[in-house]
């Protein structure tokens, strides 16, 4: 069923079952792994998963079922997915939550715990905003998108589509602006706002600046890492993946 879901050539039995994933050295019985970093490859002739996801120059070294492709952790995240698929979410508020007067909020979207929504914000289609959010004035949340938690919108941000914002992110703060003067500095109006894509994820504890006149831009498909900023007037390409501090690979970005 995977194979033929996902586009993959089979080797190995087509009746073996799985119901999870794990990694290749810590994998039992009924559970998926894949080979993508040619690092691990030691950890494949003695793993004792049940199936495994590769390219065709491995497929040969694996002593279980494979799942063969030449991209083996995209169809790995699209298997894990189908396994472990997101809540539905249920439309509704919190009692706690406030929601100011004239905000529009569509029935199928969900107003989590301790969260404030001003007026005049619209949320979209079975939207989630996570507990301790805040949602200011002229905010705009398109359908499907996820708040998780205690994420910050200020005035006039845009989050579109199926996005991802991971607890703690700000989006929409004053950019740093600030003119010289001879008796110090004189902060500069920012007037702009945030206008995000469709299906961006923005990490944890990251902030997205408005712009002082024009709007600050992150286009579709931008992945943003934890602990990231964008200036005001910053605009981020389509597809752009931005990754900060320690990876697992033990090197500093």
């Amino acid at each position: 069923d995977l194979a033929v879901r996902f586009g993959c050539e089979l080797h190995g039995d087509p009746d073996t079952v799985v119901d999870r994933v794990a990694p290749l050295q810590d994998a039992g019985p009924g559970a998926l792994s894949f080979l993508a970093n040619p690092q691990y490859r030691r950890h494949l002739p003695a793993t004792r998963a049940s199936a495994v996801v590769l390219d065709p120059a491995t497929a040969a070294q694996c002593p279980v079922a494979a799942l063969v492709t030449r991209n083996p952790y995209a169809t790995y995240a699209r298997v894990a997915r189908l396994l472990y698929p997101t809540p539905a979410v249920a439309g509704g508020r919190h009692p706690s939550a406030v929601v100011e007067s004239g905000a529009e909020i569509d029935p199928s979207a969900w107003i989590g715990a301790n969260t404030y929504v001003a007026s005049g914000v619209r949320v979209g289609r079975r939207a989630s905003i996570g507990a301790g959010s805040v949602l200011l004035e002229g905010v705009q949340v398109g359908d499907d998108t996820l708040l998780v938690a205690r994420v910050t919108l200020c005035e006039r941000a845009v989050v579109g589509e199926r996005c991802i914002l991971q607890p703690g992110s700000v989006i929409g703060a004053d950019g740093f602006g600030h003119a010289s003067d001879r008796d110090g500095y004189v902060k500069v109006p920012q007037i702009g706002a945030v206008v995000i894509g469709n299906d961006v994820e923005v990490g944890s504890n990251s902030t997205i600046d408005r712009g002082a006149i024009g709007d600050t831009a992150i286009e579709d498909g931008v992945k943003i890492d934890h602990l990231a900023q964008a200036g005001h007037h910053v605009r981020v390409g389509a597809h752009t993946v931005i990754v900060t501090a320690v990876d697992d690979d033990g090197l500093t970005r």
